[in-house]
Formats: structure tokens, C-alpha cells, sequence
């Protein structure tokens, strides 16, 4: 059914105004009553609600993006990541198939909330029993670092440029800022009582903070000095905020009241109060900012607001909906069922729920990030190549674009390539003699090696022998030469062939293993183990040949593959004199 939400008046007559001097308000740091904590989201895009603020922002509008900011993959693939609080571990579902393909286990006790890096290469969590976020690094889906905060962080959020993580932490009443090339804390910000959510301004000059407890606060936070500068009190218990693309308007759930404020950041000031029919727990918009998502906790359930008439609709998900998130084409809203061990897809088509996919005990928080699949190489063509390099190899498989370097071996990086989504082409660069692996490394990481990645670096060593045998007769006398090809590797050989000129006026006969062509004689071998060997042979008639004279006949290896690094033993001759047709002599 569909209501609309009435609008509240501010509450006071006059508008409450960001006061730059007021005194932060500290509590103990107790969780607010009736509500297990949960990260929420920290910059979403635009809101409008039906007319009700002056110069609202429209529902779908542009993105404001940093110059220089890490930007999501192409071709990303969406991925949740989910805080599983009661298995102190991370469940990766893969948004499409709702499967979860990666448990990232042990990342500390009782994971809250989830942020993803604006490139969708890592993802933080921080943990409220063990005071510290944990680094999962999303192209293998493992934990990189640990980093120590304050007391009890429930909430992160990554700035634009994916510098820095900011993290609340509940217990303490600070903010920490982590620095994200040395997973190191940069500072300490102290902010009003309870910090439950973050959200970071688009121009990354600001991070607004949540303070739940001692009434309920705004604090504001200037990234250039990592100073509070303002302090709004907003009344109830703020848990989530909201922030459109250009920074201008702040949307702040209030869990005590069941209400929404609406937050002029230019003016600092509250322009509405919005009525919501349940305690909201966490927000997420879609990309175009025509729907809110609110998680509504123990109604399980998740309230949609139209932003452009002002009208909700409730879906039915799992037992108290903790954590919301819109994956960044708008096409499915996750939802972490913390009652039901589950994360609810809802289709933005028509909002109905479309899969329930079993995480770990207790989803609090979610964050989707577009990640990039690792490559995969399932074939190299051709799979052999000489040591000297220069062979034009196709390598083919899959999430092959956007490689940044493809590698015969450790430390030896193809001398070209270019690479589509299914196959690359790449030329071999020099390599000791062998099997390597060729590995395609992209954003989303490196090749695992196969056997279907395989590229033989080879040589083989063609070694030749020459005997000739008289076949003294009458009538017919003739000589038998037998060609000899042997394998001396160290690579298997593939193919040889062995040619001769014969001297004047000798001519082969035709019927041996060789092909003949008068005094032209080719003879080949297939392929040969290392240490094997294969005869060829061909005869030669005496009749036309001169008495008393020596005539000498070489063989040459005159092709091979693969490659023949030693040309010593290449070739062989052997000297035969007819003296009469009973008497052939050959040495």
C-alpha cells in the first residue's frame, strides 16, 4: 500500500543553524537501545521530495567527481560485501547469481559496516568488539592489513579519491582518519557523543558525522586541517546520513523518531523534516536518485520513497533488515537481514524481492563494489617458440582486457601486446629453454597457472649421420645410402627434413623413403623423443657413373623445428668409388 509521507516542520520556528562554536556533547559510548549498530552509507546521489524543499535538488542529476579520482572499473563486475557480525567474518556475493563465491574469515570481532574504495579495489570493515578495520583486498578476496582504531568503530567511508578511510568510532567519540597507502591512522578527530555513520562531500573537503548519542548532532569535519569546524544538533538518535552528487543536500535518518531531516549543507541548515512509518536503520538511493531505500529494522521490511511524488511503498524482506545498498547501475537494492542470516535482492523494476541468498550469522553492513574478475588463461598459441623470442603467440581465455603486462615466465614480460575481453596477442621475449607459464596480469589481478597456459621454450638438436652400402650386381649394381636423424634435444623435435645434391652424374632412383628428383634428394623425419632416432634411405644406380672415380654425397639438415641451436652436426658425407659393377668401394 501507498502513503505519502507528511513533511514535519522544523523543530523550531526558526530554521536550526550549524553553530560553529557549539560544545560536542560525549556519552559513554553505549549502544542506542533496541538497535544492533551498523555501518551505513556514506556519499549517495540526489533527492527531491515532492517540492517540499526550496530549490530541492532534482531526482536524477549529474555526479560531482573529483579530478584525479580513482573511477570503477569498466566492465566490473558487482559485488557485496557483507559484514557477517555473528561469524566475525566477510560474505562476497556475487549480485548476479546471488551466490557467495569468497568467505573472507577472521577479520575481527563483530564486524559492523562495509565501504568500498571508489575503484572497487578494497573494501573496509570495521569492527566494533575489536577496535580495528580490517583491509580486504577485492581482486583475491583476502585480508591485507589490520588497521588499530578507537574504541567500538561501527562505520567507515572512503573520500573520493581513495586516499583516505574515515571511521567512526562509537566508543570514543572520534573519527580516524586512515591513511590508505600505509593503512596507517593519519589522525584522531574528536566529534560529538556516539559517531554512528559517515558521509564524505564529493570535493572530499568535508565528512559529515552522525553523533547518536547526547541527543543527537551533526558534526562537520574539514579534511584540510582533520578539524571539526561545525556542530548541528539534530535532535533523536542520527544513524545514517545521506549525501546527494553535488554535496548540496544531507539526508539524516533519525532511529529515535522515525523521521528523515533534510540538511541545506550551503546555508547549514535543516529545510524539512520528513515523516518515515518505521525506526530507519540505514539509506541507499538509486543512481538517478528517483527512489530512497530504508532499511526499517524491526518491521522487516524496507520502506521506498518516490523522491519526486513523495509516495512509499513497503517490501517484505528478512527478519530486521540492518544494512541497504543500490548496486551502481540501479537495477537491485541488497538488504542484510540480520534476524534471518540472509541478504534480500529487491528489483528496482517493480521492487520485489527476487533471491534471499544465506550469508553468516548476523549481516549488519553491506557495501557493493564493481570489481574486476581475476584473467583467466585457458590457451597459447602457438605453445612453443625459439629461446631467442620473437614468436607471435595468441593466448586466449577470459577477462583478458585491460591487461597491463602478460609474462612468459617470472621476469620476462612479452616485448608487445594487446589484448581483447577473450584472447591476446603477444610476442615472446627471450627465455632459456623450458616451459613457463603465461600469465596475464589486469586490475583485477594475475593469472593462476594451468596447463592450458603453457609455452615451450625449444630447442632440438638434429644430429646426422650418412652410410652408404654397395649393392655390387651384373646387371644393376647400385648403392644404398642410409640417412640417420637423431634427437639429441633438450627439446622433443617436432619435424626435420635432410636434403642432398647429388654430383653429376649420379641420379636417385625413386621408391625409397626419400622424395628424389634426378640429383635433388629430400628426405623428412616426423617427431622424435629426445634420444631417438629415424632412418631414411635412398638408392643409387651405378650404371652412369664413371670407373676409378670417387664421388662424394652429403646430406644437410636443411629444416627443423623446433629450432636447432648446434648446426656442428648438421651434416655428414660418405666417398664412393665404382671400380667395376662387382666392385663398389665406399669409405
Amino acid at each position: 500500500m501507498s502513503s505519502p509521507y507528511p513533511l514535519l516542520p522544523p523543530t523550531s520556528s526558526a530554521t536550526r543553524a550549524l553553530s560553529a562554536d557549539a560544545s560536542p556533547r560525549r556519552r559513554t559510548g553505549a549502544v542506542p537501545s533496541g538497535r544492533r549498530t551498523a555501518g551505513v552509507l556514506s556519499a549517495v546521489v540526489g533527492l527531491a521530495l515532492a517540492g517540499a524543499l526550496a530549490g530541492g535538488v532534482p531526482a536524477a542529476q549529474a555526479a560531482t567527481v573529483a579530478a584525479g579520482a580513482p573511477q570503477a572499473p569498466s566492465g566490473g563486475v558487482a559485488t557485496a560485501y557483507v559484514a557477517d557480525a555473528g561469524s566475525n567474518a566477510v560474505s562476497v556475493v556475487d549480485v548476479a547469481t546471488g551466490t557467495v563465491k569468497a568467505t573472507v574469515a577472521n577479520v575481527g570481532d563483530d564486524p559492523q559496516g562495509a565501504a568500498a574504495a571508489p575503484d572497487g579495489g578494497h573494501v573496509y570493515v570495521p569492527n566494533i568488539g575489536s577496535n580495528n578495520v580490517a583491509v580486504i583486498d577485492t581482486h583475491s578476496n583476502t585480508l591485507v592489513a589490520d588497521v588499530p582504531v578507537g574504541s567500538s568503530p561501527t562505520a567507515a567511508a572512503v573520500s573520493p579519491d581513495g586516499g583516505r578511510v574515515y571511521v567512526a568510532n562509537l566508543g570514543t567519540d572520534t573519527v580516524s582518519v586512515i591513511d590508505t597507502a600505509s593503512d596507517t591512522v593519519a589522525a584522531t578527530v574528536t566529534v560529538g557523543a556516539g559517531p554512528d555513520a559517515l558521509a564524505v562531500s564529493p570535493d572530499g573537503s568535508r565528512v559529515y558525522v552522525a553523533d547518536s548519542g547526547g541527543g543527537g548532532a551533526l558534526s562537520v569535519i574539514d579534511t584540510a586541517t582533520d578539524a571539526v569546524t561545525a556542530t548541528l544538533p539534530t535532535g533523536g538518535v542520527p544513524v545514517a546520513l545521506a549525501l546527494t552528487s553535488d554535496g548540496s543536500r544531507l539526508y539524516v535518518a533519525d532511529q529515535g523518531s522515525a523521521t528523515l531531516s533534510v540538511i541545506d549543507t550551503t546555508a547549514d541548515a535543516v529545510v524539512a523534516t520528513v515523516a518515515v512509518p518505521a525506526a530507519p536503520y540505514a539509506l541507499a538511493l538509486t543512481p538517478d536518485g528517483s527512489r530512497l531505500y530504508l532499511a526499517d529494522g524491526p518491521a522487516n521490511s524496507v520502506a521506498v520513497l518516490d523522491t519526486a511524488a513523495g509516495t512509499t511503498a513497503t517490501i517484505p524482506v528478512g527478519g530486521n533488515p540492518q544494512g541497504v545498498a543500490v548496486t551502481p547501475d540501479g537495477s537491485r537494492v541488497l538488504v542484510t537481514d540480520l534476524g534471518a542470516a540472509s541478504v534480500s535482492a529487491v528489483d528496482t523494476g517493480d521492487d520485489q524481492v527476487v533471491g534471499t541468498t544465506p550469508v553468516g550469522a548476523d549481516p549488519a553492513g553491506v557495501a557493493v563494489a564493481l570489481t574486476v574478475p581475476a584473467p583467466v588463461v585457458t590457451g597459447v598459441s602457438p605453445a612453443s617458440g625459439p629461446p631467442g623470442g620473437g614468436t607471435a603467440v595468441t593466448v586466449t581465455g577470459s577477462h583478458l582486457s585491460g591487461a597491463t603486462e602478460i609474462d612468459f615466465g617470472p621476469g620476462r614480460p612479452a616485448a608487445s601486446f594487446s589484448c581483447g575481453d577473450q584472447s591476446c596477442t603477444a610476442v615472446a621475449p627471450p627465455g632459456a629453454v623450458g616451459t613457463v607459464d603465461v600469465q596475464v596480469t589486469t586490475p583485477g589481478g594475475t593469472s593462476a597457472t594451468s596447463q592450458g597456459d603453457q609455452f615451450a621454450y625449444a630447442a632440438a638438436d638434429v644430429g646426422v649421420t650418412l652410410a652408404a652400402s654397395p649393392r655390387p650386381a651384373l646387371l644393376g649394381g647400385s648403392i644404398v645410402y642410409t640417412v640417420t636423424v637423431t634427437d639429441h634435444g633438450p627439446s622433443a623435435l617436432t619435424s626435420a627434413t635432410v636434403s642432398a645434391l647429388l654430383p653429376t652424374p649420379m641420379a636417385a632412383a625413386s621408391g625409397g623413403d626419400c622424395t628424389v628428383g634426378g640429383r635433388d634428394v629430400s628426405c623428412s623425419v616426423g617427431a622424435l623423443a629426445v634420444g631417438a632416432s629415424a632412418t631414411r634411405q635412398f638408392t643409387v644406380p651405378v650404371g652412369l657413373l664413371t670407373l676409378g672415380l670417387p664421388y662424394k654425397v652429403t646430406v644437410d639438415r636443411s629444416a627443423s623445428s623446433p629450432i636447432d641451436l648446434n648446426t656442428a652436426n648438421d651434416a655428414a658425407s660418405r666417398s664412393c668409388t665404382v671400380l667395376t659393377s662387382l666392385l663398389i668401394d665406399c669409405s
